[in-house]
């Protein structure tokens, strides 16, 4: 059993790995969210900041603002720019946010690893 869930394991790395290794960096844009992306928002009605990094969905980690870039609120994120204005709809309501800051994989020096 257990080896069985390491061979599966090592299957699910290997294809990380090739899914990496394959993005083409100058494909995705420098002036936009994308994967690898942190993003500085501001809630419209509180004032309240937020911060957020659009991850794999296995490096999900919202304790410390690592959303998946497929879930719902990752694909709200995703190509947005300094200045954008978003609306994220949630279960019981719907949050508005400006989007302050965009720091790009290509720009990102590992500051906002925690």
């Amino acid at each position: 059993e257990r080896q069985t869930f390491l061979q599966a394991r090592i299957s699910l790395l290997q294809k990380r790995i090739s899914d990496v290794t394959s993005l083409d960096l100058d494909r995705i844009p420098k002036d936009r969210s994308g994967l690898g992306s942190t993003l500085l928002l501001n809630d419209l009605d509180t004032g309240e900041g937020k911060k957020y990094r659009l991850v794999f969905p296995e490096d999900v980690d919202p304790d410390v603002g690592k959303i998946s870039a497929a879930s719902p609120i990752g694909r709200a994120l995703m190509g947005k720019q300094e200045g954008d204005e978003i609306v994220i709809p949630l279960p019981d309501q719907k949050v508005e946010y400006e989007v302050i800051r965009v720091t790009t994989i290509h720009d990102d020096s590992g500051e906002d690893e925690e």
